[in-house]
């Protein structure tokens, strides 16, 4: 079940928290990795394979953050605010 279908407004409110909290980030090892390429991006030139692999890695944190607002946009409408009401709520 991809994350679209989970997310909807009967998804109970935790599971809603708990997505928010799961795509807020990349795995810990691919965060590691993409703020590795990143400093090295700033000193010197990547290689081809290490640029397609921090291209991916910025892929994957976009898609993760997709997620993420769709199950903060969910969680506003079932709170009655908008989404920057609910991202103050959560101390976002």
């Amino acid at each position: 079940m991809s994350t679209k279908e989970k997310i909807s407004y009967l998804t109970p409110e935790p599971i809603l928290l708990a997505i928010i909290e799961e795509y807020s980030r990349l795995p810990e090892k691919k965060h590691d990795r993409y703020w590795k390429l990143r400093g090295k991006r700033e000193e010197k030139p990547l290689t081809d394979v290490e640029s397609e692999e921090y291209e991916l890695l910025i892929q994957e944190w976009e898609a993760r953050n997709v997620e993420r607002v769709r199950a903060l946009i969910t969680l506003a409408k079932k709170r009655g605010t908008t989404l920057r009401g609910v991202r103050t709520q959560l101390g976002l």
